[in-house]
């Protein structure tokens, strides 16, 4: 469960989001945008990774200013969290020129997809989106190692393809988010 600061913050007793009903969120509304067809191709592979790392990072609290101190030093067990694409592309370059952490390369990939993806249109203007597509492809590569290694390899290979389904789901989200759906 995310922390903010001294206290827990309790989504599901606040807002009543639970983990499950996260994920479900994403898969149905990633089901929306992508169109039956495409969804039933990838829905048993990366297509449940796809809606769970969208639930993550909407369950997550991130504080900004401590994801860009230079004393924030996550074990090498922990998701890193990244602020920006910027930090993204630093951390790359160090990865690349010294000893590669798996789930380090994973969470990198899994924030571009979150920031060149889901939100392309606040970041295409200020980012190259197709360097990161390309540089999030390699992050999943790094990242495929041990019993995940096939589902990184998959998200490696699909990582343009995805990045635009995000960018599509973004919008199908903004275009409908006033209509009323008694599913969810």
């Amino acid at each position: 469960m995310p922390s903010t600061g001294d206290f827990d913050f309790d989504f599901e007793g606040l807002y009543g989001v639970t983990e499950e009903r996260a994920l479900n969120f994403w898969a149905s509304n990633l089901h929306d945008a992508m169109g039956s067809e495409r969804w039933s191709q990838i829905r048993d592979s990366t297509g449940v990774y796809l809606a769970s790392m969208l639930g993550h990072f909407c369950l997550q609290s991130v504080d900004r200013a401590e994801a860009l101190s230079p004393d924030y030093a996550p074990g090498d067990g922990e998701f890193r969290q990244f602020a920006d694409l910027t930090q993204i592309a630093e951390l790359m370059m160090q990865q690349l020129t010294s000893a590669k952490n798996p789930l380090w390369m994973e969470s990198a990939g899994a924030h571009i997809l979150l920031y060149a993806g889901f939100f392309q249109s606040q970041n295409r203007n200020r980012h190259n989106i197709e360097f990161f597509s390309a540089m999030g492809r390699e992050c999943y590569l790094m990242a495929a190692v041990g019993k995940r290694g096939r589902m990184m390899r998959l998200m490696a290979t699909g990582f343009p393809q995805y990045l635009f389904h995000l960018a599509e789901l973004h919008r199908h989200l903004r275009e409908s988010r006033y209509l009323i759906r008694m599913d969810n």
